[in-house]
């Protein structure tokens, strides 16, 4: 309540006092809600912060095998089902597969279909919440999760731009080689970006990141490419994922890359190794040079075999490689 003086107060200086009342209302009630939000924030943090420590406690006192030095028969899903934590709804459900040694498989699917998070059980970044995966007949809850990590490598669409030289972005990809330029300049040319780095002002020494003195910036597609060389460094993973990442590069240009690599992933090399490749695209162009396609539709497996044999069947894949086919073709017409 504002009350009007009577010593000769004017009304202006009535309304100078509301005018003040009124605006430090408003203040209060900012900072009342802005700290309600930060409180909210800093809780979930926290919450987050305490799972991440219990499960990386666990972890650690998780000794687990040793994870094989090659594959002879390859991964196993036994209805394998999967929810992601504070969800109900399962990406996927009941899945079983064999993924056999020395093998490039596709996964093919429309978004959502739980590809990427098949993905990850593989990569044990998750534990199915129900069913067992088996490496080689041993269920892979067994091994120890970092000695698997240390056999798997991998490239994604969403990737973490490392602004290191070039050298240490790539090299991150196998740590115990970080500095290592012959591992470097071999995972560039796998992943078709040494002209890129022959045309920075420093080659592999060349700073990435304008937030750095003398820092060059990277186009979206050229720091995909380290990405690539990233997920290429290792030279005889188990297990080599490549989850859509080269989403920016063109058709001809992916295409050209992954036939290259899955001419050399069969080479007597890999299969002493019995690497598996799995790859996800959306071109059916790329897909069709694995060896295997498995085929998921709202988070189950529908269809599993090669190329020919999913096109005779006419089912789900047949109609989304023809859908592609025709709109290449009425492309090609224009």
């Amino acid at each position: 309540m504002v009350y009007a003086a009577t010593d000769g107060t004017g009304a202006s200086d009535v309304l100078l006092v509301l005018a003040a009342g009124s605006r430090l209302a408003e203040y209060v009630n900012n900072t009342v809600t802005q700290t309600q939000f930060y409180r909210s924030i800093w809780l979930d943090v926290s919450r987050r912060l305490a799972w991440l420590e219990d499960f990386a406690e666990a972890d650690r006192a998780e000794a687990g095998r040793a994870a094989p030095e090659r594959l002879g028969r390859g991964i196993q899903l036994e209805n394998v089902s999967f929810r992601y934590p504070g969800s109900e709804k399962p990406v996927l459900e009941d899945i079983s597969l064999d993924l056999p040694a020395g093998k490039v498989i596709a996964l093919v699917g429309e978004n959502g279909a739980g590809k990427s998070s098949l993905v990850k059980l593989l990569c044990r970044f998750y534990a199915p919440t129900a069913g067992t995966i088996r490496v080689d007949g041993t269920d892979l809850a067994a091994l120890s999760s970092a000695d698997w990590r240390a056999r798997v490598s991998g490239a994604f669409q969403d990737f973490f731009r490392f602004e290191y030289p070039v050298y240490q972005s790539v090299g991150v990809g196998d740590l115990p080689r970080l500095d290592d330029p012959a591992a470097t300049r071999t995972a560039l040319v796998r992943a078709g970006a040494e002209d890129l780095v022959s045309g920075l002002p420093h080659g592999l020494d060349t700073q990435l990141g304008t937030a750095w003195e003398k820092g060059v910036d990277l186009s979206h597609g050229q720091w995909q490419k380290i990405a690539l060389a990233r997920g290429f460094v290792r030279d005889t993973p188990l297990l080599l994922v490549l989850d859509e990442p080269t989403s920016a590069l063109d058709a001809e240009m992916e295409h050209a890359l992954f036939e290259r690599y899955a001419q050399a992933a069969r080479d007597e090399r890999q299969r002493d190794s019995g690497r598996i490749t799995l790859l996800v695209s959306h071109r059916f162009s790329t897909i069709q040079m694995a060896d295997l396609i498995v085929v998921l539709d709202g988070s189950r497996l529908v269809e599993y075999g090669t190329h020919e044999e999913l096109v005779a069947r006419r089912g789900q894949y047949h109609d989304l490689y023809s859908l592609q086919a025709s709109s290449y073709r009425a492309g090609a017409r224009r």
